[in-house]
């Protein structure tokens, strides 16, 4: 590992160095680029701000050219949440490039794991830059590389957060989870105060209806789009296709696939099927009720619903008319996800 000058202006100059030799090295696979991997961190946290400037300077041309690069995205990330993203906005713009850089090569799980932890810093700066990056992170390059589930779930908490930067941030990346989801990101924000909710909904009416497109690609879909155009296929005009071509739109994401799944079986009362054997009309409808409310979500859990359907069916069969309407409806709802067991 070379060796990391102690005094600030050694570091300035070995920064420098070190992005001649990066840019000198036309192998990304060289054995020179393996030889500052277990430095790089360093680079990025250094304590001086001068010398973290040209430290910044050189990681991001290490992650851009050195292929033993993602195997350090964890930790390096990590650095630059911990020692960037509170500092100047200078210092913080090129933590965020370092970290769309990682994206770019293909380390966005590594990048959302590191930066997602911010979220829980103890600092209210970090935690909004953190989101911020994220935010980024998913206009730069879609839903398609970020795992925007894990953003949908942590969205209520950060609508929570007592900082109002904070609070901001996640307006941010509400707004710009929705323009790739449009209405498919409702559910998630069932938990945020109205007042949030509404906020959102008459920002939101004003956003153009096109839809979003990733203006990014990582390295994998540059080397597509580099291919030559099949003549067969009509693509020999350079119709300027770019990221949107190249990475798919928003129209080929399926809004379904982003809902979570309710476990209804887990989720039923423990006494449910006592309470629905009970000859009290009451304690049958807290049965109905408590599985109607479960099974009106617009995505369940597959399982054995056997026992359940056989308990729909009696009711439906025994029971007076306004409690066949509720029954019919959970078995409506179970029976159209297709997760019913055997009759």
């Amino acid at each position: 590992t070379p060796c990391v000058p102690v005094y600030q202006p050694g570091r300035v100059a070995g920064y420098e160095e070190a992005i001649t030799l990066f840019k000198r090295i036309d192998d990304e696979k060289s054995s020179e680029y393996s030889k500052y991997a277990g430095s790089i961190k360093k680079f990025v946290i250094d304590s001086n701000a001068l010398a973290q400037d040209k430290g910044l300077d050189a990681t991001l041309i290490f992650v851009d050219y050195a292929a033993v690069a993602s195997k350090i995205a964890n930790e390096v990330v990590e650095g630059v949440v911990l020692k960037c993203l509170n500092q100047k906005p200078k210092t913080k713009e090129k933590g965020l490039a370092i970290c769309l850089m990682f994206v770019e090569i293909e380390q966005a799980a590594a990048v959302q794991e590191e930066v997602m932890k911010g979220f829980g810093n103890k600092q209210p700066k970090i935690v909004a830059a953190c989101v911020d990056v994220l935010v980024q992170c998913v206009k730069a390059f879609g839903p398609k590389v970020m795992n925007i589930k894990l953003l949908m779930k942590a969205l209520p908490k950060l609508f929570e957060h007592s900082d109002k930067t904070v609070r901001e941030q996640a307006k941010n990346l509400a707004s710009e989870l929705y323009r790739w989801l449009r209405d498919a990101l409702k559910p998630s924000l069932s938990g945020i105060k109205p007042v949030q909710l509404k906020e959102l909904e008459d920002s939101w009416a004003s956003m153009p209806a096109d839809p979003a497109r990733p203006t990014r690609l990582l390295r994998s879909q540059q080397a597509k789009a580099e291919e030559p155009a099949d003549p067969a296929s009509g693509g020999g005009d350079d119709d300027g296709g770019g990221p949107a071509e190249a990475s798919g739109g928003a129209d080929e994401i399926d809004p379904y696939d982003l809902i979570e799944a309710v476990a209804v079986l887990q989720k039923l009362p423990a006494d449910f099927y006592e309470k629905l054997a009970e000859k009290k009309w009451q304690d049958r409808k807290e049965s109905l009720d408590a599985l109607l409310e479960l099974a009106s979500q617009p995505k369940l859990a597959t399982g054995n619903y056997g026992e359940l359907l056989q308990a729909m069916k009696k009711v439906i069969s025994k029971d007076t008319n306004s409690k066949q309407g509720d029954a019919l409806g959970c078995y409506g709802n179970q029976h159209d996800v297709g997760v019913l067991g055997d009759d």
